[in-house]
């Protein structure tokens, strides 16, 4: 009769098995002991934050058992919250078999995911010694692991249960003996709580460069870098404090046609309508970048030094009286002193600085 008995315990096992695929992946567990003749999912409980509880994050629990008895064969059935997880992957601690019963001739099923007998939210795993054989008592060890999947955010305050004692169907949790006699034993649930959220860093920013010196008409690529707070964000920048039409995004260039010395800064507003300012630079603007430079290369060079002739004793407009024309060989870019008028002054210049660049 004990064979017999055996013998359908493992065809039963058998068939489960033909519904799964074994996966070959040792996870990492600690035990975490309980008094004796209980089965418990570990680890008890976790904490879940916005850090680690996205869409997408992954978690292992892991299924132990810790009985006095002799032990023949075991059954898991256990209930989880399906709407917020999924099971990515699942498998006995010591593949082909469970930790529990490693060294043993065993027959395995499962673990089995959310099949039409187990519902949905669900997984079931046995395993059973072969023949005569059993595991002496008194014996503690891992079953099962799983990996878990968040596939939606969970709200503060939710709680996520791992029922192995509330049992899928009557005696899928279960324990028998050498002789399967049904064992008693505590099975033990674990709940993880998700905390509320954490609140994020104060809003702030900052922009760069902080100082800057370019010449007339030459542009200034300014970035921000912006950190904390809730996005999106939106952004205003400012020039000698004053908003900037159409500059609201999180770069914009500086640009002016006369020489002097401006300020830029820039605001950042966050979702929650949190608005701060960011450090303020300060830009000097000269006639030119490189003195001498005419024709805006970068250098002072022959070709310099030609306009410069070219336009010297020109003069510009109202030079003579108010309204009047520009000489013909006005060049205003060889005017560096900003007199409105190229002379012997503005060729030395060019002559003084030949050959320097603003390239290294």
């Amino acid at each position: 009769m004990k064979i017999v008995a055996r013998a359908l315990s493992i065809f039963i096992g058998i068939l489960l098995a033909a519904n799964i695929i074994a996966i070959s992946v040792t996870p990492c567990f600690s035990l975490e002991p309980h008094n004796a003749n209980a089965m418990w999912v570990e680890p008890a409980s976790v904490g879940f934050g916005p850090a680690n509880a996205t869409v997408g994050t992954k978690f292992n629990v892991t299924v132990t058992m810790n009985i006095t008895q002799n032990v023949f064969t075991y059954g898991v059935g256990m209930k989880y919250d399906r709407t917020t997880l999924k099971v990515s992957k699942a498998g006995f601690t010591k593949p082909p078999t469970s930790e529990y019963m490693t060294g043993y001739a065993t027959t395995a099923s499962g673990p089995v995911i959310d099949t039409s007998y187990l519902q949905n939210g669900t997984i079931l795993a046995s395993e059973s010694c072969s023949g005569m054989d059993f595991i002496p008592g008194p014996h503690s060890g891992t079953l099962i692991w799983i990996e878990f999947e968040f596939v939606q955010v969970p709200t503060p305050g939710q709680t996520l249960p791992f029922n192995i004692s509330r049992y899928v169907n009557q005696g899928d949790t279960t324990v028998a003996d050498d002789y399967l006699n049904t064992l008693t034993f505590t099975a033990h649930d674990a709940i993880y709580t998700v905390e509320g959220p954490i609140a994020p860093p104060s809003l702030s920013v900052t922009i760069s460069p902080h100082s800057g010196l370019v010449g007339v008409n030459q542009p200034l690529p300014f970035t921000s870098n912006v950190t904390g707070g809730k996005s999106p964000y939106t952004f205003q920048w400012f020039l000698n404090n004053t908003p900037v039409s159409g500059a609201t995004s999180d770069s914009w260039a500086f640009l002016q046609s006369t020489t002097g010395t401006s300020t830029v800064s820039l605001n950042v507003t966050d979702s929650d309508g949190t608005t701060v300012e960011s450090n303020t630079a300060t830009v000097t603007v000269i006639l030119k970048l490189l003195l001498g430079d005419i024709n805006g290369d970068g250098k002072v060079d022959v070709l310099d030094v030609r306009n410069a002739s070219r336009s010297f004793g020109s003069y510009g407009p109202n030079y003579l009286y108010p309204g009047s024309p520009p000489s013909p060989g006005w060049n205003p870019n060889a005017d560096f002193f900003g007199d409105n008028r190229v002379d012997a002054m503005d060729l030395v210049l060019v002559c003084r600085n030949f050959g320097k660049s603003i390239n290294p």
